[in-house]
């Protein structure tokens, strides 16, 4: 065990405890030894570690996949849906009895304000499985009228086994629950493998899952890389879906794997997302939408939107009121309740996104405000606003998921919508206007998976979330969201 730093008395006794001891995977309601190969989990707020977790090895995968299975030919997969049900709704009261926990440990390994991840992520979570809770007593199948005598033809909603989740290190615990819960709604079993970065949330919510009364194996954990612990997963024969959250570089990887597996896949990937205000806005309130919906959580978000696009005559005050906001925010550790934004997830990251920013020398823009590495321990870097770049610069094209904002201006409709849907991406999109006409025009002319109009990244368990294009294949949340984990049987039956 490490000895914990003071800043870690923001901690309960027991909250310390369990995030500076080391940690395995968790198999079949057991935790497991960390091994002979671990991984540094570092405070980005300050670069000291925190403990070590264990990169799981294939048999331990095996392992973990192995009690999937088992439970889901078993205890689990022989609940009535009805008792799922009730399941799920225990697993929620936990989750949210240990709610200042949970937050916790997503602020210290990912730098996120704590008093942010209380108000959005654990309600956000909790809402995942409370919605889900409602379904399984709903998901069913139909009649199917044929044109034969004498046949009667139904189909039903199967599970589709074990599912193989992916999540990253920027919501840990939210992305796990939106995962989790619609899987095992279906009825399905579940092996989690959480980002190396954050990993303490999704270990807690297994052990969360035993005390909610879950069959054990019903939700396991392995920790480690994605190259190893996530290749085993994804490469496992037994795993029959696998739902990912990440880059579109590794979600391209995974959907050839998984293709020439044959299994089911579904990818929640990047974006380089749009926010359009026109000049008949309230641009107090557009301003302070994109002013927040860019630096929340460091930019480290995958609806972000880090591409602003204002007609040209209200450029110069949208500008100067996200620079102010900018100079507002108080920049500190995760676990400090005076921080409106961490730092960024790792020092390797920071890099990158700092790389964006010296490649804007040589090019028409300029740097409004921000811009440069905060001179104090951890990984922080300036909330910045960039302005003047072309369409083909990297800061407007790539998904740089750090707090970079980048704002152009446009002069029409007719302009702007080619030029927003020339990204690969098309997760998510804004759009800021009072006619009703060229809000609903504009919105359903641009190729993205949600638009959202005169508000910014509202988000809902009941509502699908997913991209198009390079953003990603299949929707989370919502009905959509449920039916992704489960596979349609067709009855034919003969009453001659």
């Amino acid at each position: 065990m490490i000895t914990p730093p003071t800043f870690r008395t923001a901690l309960t006794d027991e909250a310390r405890a369990f995030a500076t001891a080391q940690h395995g995977a968790y198999i079949g309601g057991e935790a497991v030894g960390v091994g002979n190969t671990s991984i540094d989990t570092i405070d980005p707020s300050s670069g000291e570690v925190i403990t070590q977790i264990a990169e799981t090895s294939d048999e331990e995968v095996d392992r973990a996949v192995r009690s999937a299975k088992e439970t889901f030919d078993g205890e689990w997969g022989g609940l009535t849906a009805g008792k799922r049900e009730l399941a799920l709704h225990r697993f929620a009261d936990l989750i949210e009895q240990h709610a200042g926990e949970l937050a916790a440990y997503d602020a210290l390994e990912g730098g996120k304000p704590v008093s942010h991840v209380e108000a959005v992520d654990l309600p956000l979570a909790v809402e995942q499985f409370r919605y889900y809770a409602g379904w399984p007593t709903k998901l069913s199948g139909e009649i199917v009228p044929v044109d034969t005598p004498n046949a009667h033809v139904y189909t039903r909603k199967v599970p589709l086994g074990v599912v193989g989740a992916i999540t990253p290190w920027n919501f840990p615990l939210c992305q796990a629950a939106i995962k989790i819960a619609p899987a095992l709604a279906a009825g399905n079993t579940v092996v989690l493998k959480p980002s190396e970065l954050t990993s303490l949330s999704s270990l807690r919510l297994a052990e969360l899952a035993i005390e909610a009364g879950l069959p054990e194996g019903t939700l396991n954990v392995v920790t480690g890389s994605g190259g190893g612990a996530g290749s085993a997963l994804v490469a496992h024969p037994d795993v029959a879906k696998i739902s990912f959250t990440g880059s579109s570089r590794v979600g391209r990887i995974l959907g050839a794997d998984a293709g020439r597996a044959l299994k089911h896949i579904s990818l929640e990937l990047g974006g380089k997302n749009p926010h359009i205000i026109f000049n008949d806005a309230d641009l107090e309130a557009a301003s302070l939408a994109a002013a927040t919906t860019a630096f929340f959580y460091s930019g480290q978000v995958c609806f972000s939107g880090s591409r602003l696009l204002v007609q040209r005559d209200a450029v110069d005050e949208v500008v100067e009121r996200i620079s102010r906001y900018a100079k507002s925010l108080v920049i500190g550790a995760g676990l400090d309740r005076a921080s409106t934004m961490g730092p960024l997830a790792s020092s390797q990251h920071r890099d990158k996104v700092e790389s964006y920013l010296n490649k804007l020398d040589g090019t028409s823009a300029t740097v409004a405000t921000g811009g440069s590495r905060i001179d104090r321990d951890g990984f922080f870097l300036e909330p910045t606003v960039v302005i003047g770049s072309t369409d083909t610069d990297d800061v407007v094209v790539d998904e740089i998921f750090g707090p970079v904002l980048s704002v152009q201006q446009f002069d029409s409709v007719e302009e702007v919508l080619p030029r927003v849907n020339s990204s690969q991406y098309g997760l998510t999109a804004g759009v800021w206007t009072n006619d009703v006409r060229k809000a609903h025009t504009v919105a359903q002319s641009i190729q993205s998976g949600l638009v959202w109009v005169n508000t910014y990244a509202d988000y809902h368990a009941a509502a699908p979330f997913g991209g198009f294009k390079g953003s990603g294949l299949g929707k989370d949340c919502g009905y959509e969201g449920l039916t992704k984990y489960v596979d349609t049987q067709t009855i034919w039956m003969s009453l001659a």
